[in-house]
């Protein structure tokens, strides 16, 4: 049986007006109907008693109403003062406060809050937050021969918050240090990363990387200085897509910043030949006399060649992303070719429970209806193996 906060005061409050009422008619009795003068001082005796039992019973239920009314003031008013003054500090103190309480002493990694916050998290406003409410990723793999085979990702990304940039910064590299280290370093918004795979051999970084950018798509919803939306469909930005220069690498990736304490930041000319950085100026790619201000929504799509050895491909969330499905096409992966394969999905992230253990043929699309939220770290594996 459960029990309400105002249930006892109902109670309390009965029982003294009951009281009350009782004595009070009791000595009305005995003093109407009684036939000597002390039946008459007794009856006058309860009625007294009994009116100042239910006048009590009245001050009581009262006192009780305002100590509660008070109290229920009090605790709105400290909630509201707790509500204030997290609105006055930058949320990345905030929680790196919250977590220190958790965790202890010890000193947070930069890294946890950045994935937290999908970003610095140092503006009020959470101006600094790049967070996909709403995200999409579609894969297309074909076979191109017997060693190697095309992939086309297409990503769609829309913002809880309009993203106030007007840069889109694209990093390919073949380090796998630097692949594992991009997403937490990266200083901007707005980012994507390709991982392409050399040959120790024969080096190809250079001509896989010049192959993909010919290929890349870029379409937005953006919001112009009036504050009115506009879309642009997925379209190659061309020249307007440009390389940046060796000397500024430490803008856009804070472990090549060369004021970084202790000599912790690294020798970008030992990455020279393993990593190149493309920004696109999304002003550009705007209409002429529309300024681009802040970013709804962004898609982006490109093609690149990977090995079919390897044995996988994956989608690794840049930020902050709830990804409502993902698809993987692989209807054109054993056209024309001998060998059979069957595909297994693997995601890892936070909430999905574990994969199936079946694999299953190339035979068409696949849907991954993830309805979960992934951080940087969390992602969707595609693998495979021939068929015996």
């Amino acid at each position: 049986m459960a029990t309400g906060g105002g249930e006892p005061e109902r109670i309390s409050f009965r029982r003294w007006t009951a009281l009350g009422v009782g004595c009070a008619t009791l000595g009305l009795a005995v003093l109407f109907f009684g036939p000597s003068r002390v039946a008459t001082v007794a009856g006058a005796t309860l009625v007294l008693v009994g009116a100042l039992t239910f006048v009590a019973g009245v001050i009581a239920s009262i006192i009780r109403s305002e100590i509660r009314r008070a109290a229920k003031l009090v605790a709105e008013t400290m909630g509201s003062s707790a509500l204030s003054t997290l609105s006055t500090i930058p949320p990345a103190r905030g929680l790196e406060s919250l977590l220190g309480r958790v965790y202890g002493d010890s000193k947070l990694p930069r890294d946890v809050l950045t994935a937290l916050l999908g970003g610095e998290g140092e503006a009020l406003d959470g101006g600094d937050a790049t967070i996909s409410e709403r995200t999409e990723v579609y894969f297309q793999l074909s076979r191109v021969d017997r060693l190697t085979y095309r992939m086309v990702m297409e990503e769609r990304y829309t913002f809880r918050a309009r993203v106030p940039t007007t840069s889109f910064v694209i990093f390919a590299t073949s380090d796998t240090s630097l692949r594992d280290n991009i997403i937490a370093a990266c200083r901007l918004p707005l980012f994507e990363l390709w991982f392409v795979r050399d040959d120790p051999v024969d080096a190809s970084f250079e001509e896989s990387v010049e192959s993909i950018r010919d290929t890349v798509h870029i379409g937005m919803r953006y919001t112009d200085a009036d504050d009115s939306v506009h879309s642009i469909e997925p379209q190659q930005p061309g020249d307007r897509l440009r390389e940046v220069k060796l000397q500024d690498w430490g803008k856009y990736l804070s472990f090549f910043h060369p004021d970084l304490p202790g000599g912790a930041g690294l020798d970008r000319r030992l990455y020279m030949s393993k990593l190149r950085i493309f920004e696109v100026d999304l002003h550009r790619l705007a209409p002429a006399g529309r300024r681009v201000v802040t970013i709804e929504e962004l898609t982006i799509r490109s093609t690149t060649l990977q090995l079919l050895a390897d044995g996988f491909c994956y989608w690794q969330a840049p930020f902050p992303c709830f990804v409502e499905r993902m698809a993987f096409d692989t209807s054109a992966f054993d056209l024309e070719y001998e060998g059979q394969h069957w595909f297994h999905l693997k995601p890892f992230t936070m909430t999905t429970s574990s994969s199936p253990s079946y694999w299953s043929g190339a035979d068409g699309v696949t849907e991954v209806p993830l309805g979960a939220w992934l951080f940087p770290g969390h992602g969707v594996a595609l693998v495979w193996r021939e068929l015996a």
